[in-house]
């Protein structure tokens, strides 16, 4: 797993936080919203992201961000149970 950047308290008592995180974050909450679908009830929880989003300044047009698993730098568990069963069998 990749070591990411923290996040640095300023002395106004703001938060500075790093593009790797704050491009995690997005990335995050696009797969939440995306996973919310239609949902019945989900209106709320859409709302809170949009204002989230606002409050971030990640509106307008962005280009894509890599998925989170590629952002961690996180093994594909798919291709690590392969290899456990090749292992195993050989």
């Amino acid at each position: 797993m990749r070591k990411l950047p923290r996040a640095i308290p300023e002395l106004d008592g703001g938060l500075f936080v790093p593009r790797q995180v704050a491009e995690l974050l997005e990335t995050v909450l696009t797969d939440y919203e995306q996973g919310l679908g239609g949902q019945p009830g989900s209106g709320e929880a859409r709302l809170v992201l949009s204002e989230l989003r606002d409050l971030l300044r990640m509106t307008g047009s962005r280009p894509a961000l890599a998925p989170a698993r590629e952002q961690l730098a996180l093994p594909d568990p798919q291709q690590e149970l392969i290899g456990r069963n090749l292992l195993r069998g050989g």
